[in-house]
This record gives C-alpha cells, sequence and structure tokens, in this order.
C-alpha cells in the first residue's frame, strides 16, 4: 500500500465539504442549516468527552477494549474537527488564516 501524500489544511476542508454534501443528498430530511453545524460540532464533541471518559476510567467501558476505545477516541476526534471546518466554512471563516493569526503568530522567527 503506498503511503499517502500530506494534504493542504484547504484540501482536508474540500473533502469534508464533499462528504457532507454526499450525507445531505442521501439524508434530504436532515435539515442543514446555519445552526447545524454548531449543534453538530457540540454533539459530537459530547460523544468525543464520552469515548475519553471510558479510556481514562471515568465512564463505563460498555463491554469495548481499551484499544476499541482508542479508536472510538479517534474516530469522535475526526468528526469534532470535520464539523468545526464545516461550521467555519459555512460561517465563511478561514480557519488556517485565523491560526495563522491567532496562534502562530507567536511562534519563533528564523
Amino acid at each position: 500500500m503506498k503511503a499517502q501524500a500530506s494534504r493542504t489544511f484547504k484540501e482536508v476542508a474540500a473533502d469534508t465539504k464533499t462528504i457532507m454534501n454526499m450525507y445531505s443528498q442521501e439524508y434530504p430530511e436532515v435539515t442543514v442549516d446555519r445552526d447545524y453545524y454548531p449543534f453538530k460540532v457540540s454533539e459530537e464533541w459530547g460523544e468525543c468527552l464520552q469515548a475519553y471518559l471510558m479510556l481514562t476510567d471515568r465512564g463505563r467501558q460498555k463491554g469495548h477494549t481499551k484499544e476499541e476505545i482508542k479508536v472510538m477516541l479517534k474516530e469522535e476526534m475526526a468528526d469534532v474537527i470535520g464539523f468545526l471546518m464545516l461550521f467555519a466554512d459555512s460561517e465563511d471563516i478561514d480557519l488556517e488564516d485565523a491560526l495563522e493569526k491567532k496562534w502562530f503568530k507567536r511562534l519563533p522567527k528564523g
């Protein structure tokens, strides 16, 4: 199996939109309006925290192994990031630019 080349932030964001468009076509009864994305970020963050609590022995394991729970946590984090990217896009926010201006400006120069 050939390793996938690194993708840019914008390429990943574009792919999240493609997946969301596919989802919207498959489930036309789901209303994707302005509030949809922040609500989904919250929902997925809750699921992420639930997996984290399970992983750190502060929640019921529900018959899952630690390895399974770690996969669940990874997948829920992906959901959080994906919906956050969609939320930013829906509000016309360039997250890459925002990170540059808010976080990365603090990096040492040189």
